[in-house]
């Protein structure tokens, strides 16, 4: 049995399982290293803006490092701070202990693990938080080598998403499963595009083991209407002409990550830019039949350097002062809230 560290979230009332539309903010893994008061203060924030969900990472690596040994504390913290400012959950079930490799023990995080073992963790994270989340993300960019080692492979998240879904059914029946968010990607024999990645999942016969389709529509350094070719927000609508063709007119489709850099490095654009590219995003997403809440990424620049795209994604700077999206995300969030 599962020694489990930490004290379990004290109850409250599940997330609505059918939702409408609606705006969130994805913290990444950030979220799982604050203490307390400062994922308060956070959060605090998030509400502030509108936005009524947010992302938070389930990371399997951090809470079983050593197999049988459970700590969730981290993520305690975190879902307990969102739901004290009556935040719904979207819960990305992702990452994997290295012991969970395909050959054990060799694994890294992003590893893809054995099925099997995946869903037993599935299943431990829904029995830990059935009463605060009913929204469970499959992975993070499942259809890129830089998060789904060695490589992609549709059949492969198939089956995880398989022992997902049996793990959710069984103990949530109101649960609902999302594809895990795809990165920007073409087919290039290391990678896989978004709508190659959906095509194969419908075509394996995957479809009974999801409920919508979360999709990371990137647009950076161009505008989202731009028809340059490194633009994913396009992804969207190949996606739901997909989902469309296979019967599936009402599932929903949402966009977990969207965002730009601010900053000088590469690709990076000006913070008036930043809010450009989220003004017209969130406006275009609105006009999507059966949209679900739609994700920017991020809330606090995660570190101090102007070089690194990673570091610049937030809507407020290191010391919390708001850049001009902040602006932009409030004038949104009460359309996106009304799914209009």
């Amino acid at each position: 049995m599962a020694t489990v560290l930490g004290c379990a979230p004290e109850p409250t009332a599940s997330t609505e399982p059918v939702v409408r539309g609606g705006l969130g903010i994805s913290g990444g893994h950030t979220w799982l290293q604050l203490d307390a008061a400062e994922l308060d203060r956070q959060m605090g924030i998030v509400a502030q803006t509108g936005a009524t969900w947010v992302r938070i990472d389930i990371d399997w690596s951090v809470i079983e490092p050593v197999r049988g040994e459970q700590d969730w504390s981290a993520t305690d913290r975190a879902v307990r701070a969102a739901r004290a400012h009556n935040l719904s959950v979207l819960a990305i079930l992702t990452y994997a202990p290295a012991w969970a490799g395909p050959h054990g023990g060799d694994g890294g995080s992003k590893t893809a693990p054995q099925p099997v073992l995946f869903g037993r963790f599935v299943g431990d994270a829904v029995d830990h938080y059935r009463d605060q989340i009913a929204h469970w993300e499959v992975w993070n960019e499942p259809n890129v080598t830089a998060f789904f080692a060695p490589k992609p492979d549709v059949a492969t998240y198939a089956h995880l998403l398989r022992q997902a879904a049996l793990a959710v059914r069984a103990r949530q029946p109101h649960g609902q499963i999302l594809v895990g968010g795809l990165a920007p990607a073409a087919d290039d024999g290391r990678d896989i595009a978004p709508a190659t990645f959906v095509e194969a999942l419908y075509a394996i016969g995957a479809a009974p083991d999801f409920d919508a389709v979360a999709v990371h529509p990137y647009s950076y350094p161009e505008l989202p209407e731009s028809q340059s070719w490194y633009n994913a927000f396009g992804n969207l609508m190949r996606i739901r002409r997909i989902m469309d063709a296979n019967h599936d007119t009402t599932m929903q489709l949402w966009p977990t990550e969207f965002g730009a850099p601010t900053g000088s490095g590469a690709r990076a654009v000006s913070e008036d830019v930043q809010a450009q590219i989220i003004d017209q995003g969130l406006g275009m997403v609105a006009a999507i039949h059966d949209i679900g809440p739609v994700f920017v990424y991020s809330l606090v620049d995660a570190g101090a350097d102007p070089h690194d795209l990673e570091d610049n994604f937030g809507l407020l700077r290191r010391d919390y002062s708001e850049k001009p999206a902040v602006t932009v995300v409030r004038n949104h969030a009460e359309v996106l809230r009304a799914g209009r």
